[in-house]
């Protein structure tokens, strides 16, 4: 089918995607609005190319120099999402592996500058804060994992 009219040419280049707004997003909105995110970046970037492709200018196509570029663009975000969903998974292994410290004696340092002291105490709990840290309950007070800084049997 031979093109004759590209007066249909359309500039997707001043296209932008706008998130939606909630004056008291629910729990439930909140995480539907987060796993849409999560999707919506590489979908609308695929969308926006294949739109791109279907409706250049037969007169003056893309180069190949940009179709390379904006695969390599796609790619790349692509890799990243995958990255970050590998990184969130780790995370929450490393959170639950925290149980193990559990009758162990922990190392960490209590107090800061001159006052700062070494010390030594056994874990009697574990539990997850409302930010997700992993926290130790110790006979010496609560540390957190990341401040650990080193773990030994007793006895």
């Amino acid at each position: 089918m031979p093109v004759t009219d590209v007066t249909n040419y359309t500039d997707l280049t001043a296209l932008s995607v706008t998130q939606p707004t909630s004056t008291t997003p629910t729990t439930s909105t909140t995480a539907m609005t987060t796993a849409t995110n999560d999707t919506l970046g590489k979908d609308a970037f695929l969308k926006l190319l294949i739109a791109e492709l279907s409706n250049q200018d037969p007169l003056n196509p893309m180069e190949d120099r940009e179709f390379i570029s904006q695969m390599a663009t796609f790619s790349s975000l692509e890799q990243m999402q995958n990255m970050n969903k590998t990184l969130e998974t780790m995370a929450e292994a490393n959170k639950f592996s925290a149980v193990q410290y559990i009758g162990k004696a922990v190392a960490f340092t209590k107090g800061e500058g001159a006052e700062a002291t070494q010390v030594a105490a056994v874990v009697q709990h574990v539990w997850f804060d409302q930010n997700g840290k992993t926290v130790l309950d110790t006979t010496e007070g609560e540390v957190a994992l990341e401040d650990v800084e080193g773990v030994s049997e007793i006895g």
